[in-house]
């Protein structure tokens, strides 16, 4: 039986779902908290989806064997396949697309946005759909996501890649005055994409994530609100870039960083 003292699980293929567990650790501190980065096989956007499924499958049965209140998917790539399989798992699943589509139909009164995002997540064309009448202008990056999770991020290198994705996104729409990061691992350069387009609203999907993920919990009755909360992160990976991740995100630190040995599939 779940409790309030179990933990929330949050995944990624990588580094770039610390950005959900930061606002996390912002908005409710008194949580649980484990995190499972798929270092790895990073990135999932230029897998097919049958192996996202696959790796998805393992991460999601490690948390629940860790006793996860709920599971915040922080991956945008995984977001767009995961209503396949939810249902065969008693645990909430949350995505991270959903929710900041909420705010872009509720808060922002546009008739067009962009996305900066992976190929697989542009090319499902999940944005497009949930947003219906809001046209979306999508492009994909096949390398960002990979900078990121490096922990290794030349600044003129990501300032080349954006403004090569952006490019393509404001000629093919126009007047565009908000864009999605529509990859986790993208927040974490978010300074980097206002420093080439100051003019554009950078949407960060990670923060409604997590408001998202403290209203089913109290919802539920499963919100932690006394003591305090615990982070452990699991990697498949090094975890030398979670410690760079970390520090740039200004973010309580884990109590451990733990290799996780099992395979999730053939690398």
């Amino acid at each position: 039986m779940l409790t309030k003292n179990n933990p929330i699980g949050v995944m990624d293929s990588g580094v770039g779902g610390l950005t959900t567990v930061k606002e996390l650790q912002k908005l409710i501190s008194t949580e649980n908290l484990i995190y499972f980065g798929d270092n790895k096989n990073v990135p999932y956007g230029n897998k097919t989806e049958e192996e996202i499924i696959h790796l998805t499958r393992g991460a999601i049965e490690f948390l629940i064997s860790e006793g996860a209140k709920v599971i915040a998917v922080a991956c945008n790539t995984i977001s767009t396949i995961i209503d396949k399989i939810a249902a065969d798992y008693d645990v909430k699943i949350i995505k991270v697309i959903d929710p900041v589509v909420d705010y872009i139909k509720n808060s922002l009164s546009v008739d067009k946005v962009g996305l900066i995002a992976t190929n697989f997540t542009v090319k499902s064309g999940y944005y497009d759909r949930m947003l219906g009448d809001i046209k979306v202008y999508g492009k994909g990056s096949p390398e960002l996501a990979a900078m990121v999770d490096s922990g290794k991020i030349d600044r003129e290198e990501a300032k080349r890649a954006i403004r090569i994705h952006m490019e393509d996104v404001l000629k093919a729409g126009g007047d565009i005055k908000h864009v999605i990061l529509g990859c986790t691992h993208y927040p974490i350069i978010k300074d980097i994409f206002e420093e080439c387009y100051p003019e554009i609203n950078f949407i960060n999907p990670a923060y409604e994530q997590a408001v998202a993920v403290i209203n089913y919990l109290k919802e539920n009755s499963l919100l932690k609100e006394e003591g305090d909360g615990s982070f452990k992160v699991y990697t498949t990976g090094v975890s030398e870039p979670y410690n760079v991740i970390m520090n740039m995100l200004n973010m309580k630190m884990p109590e451990e960083i733990i290799k996780y040995e099992k395979e999730l599939a053939l690398v």
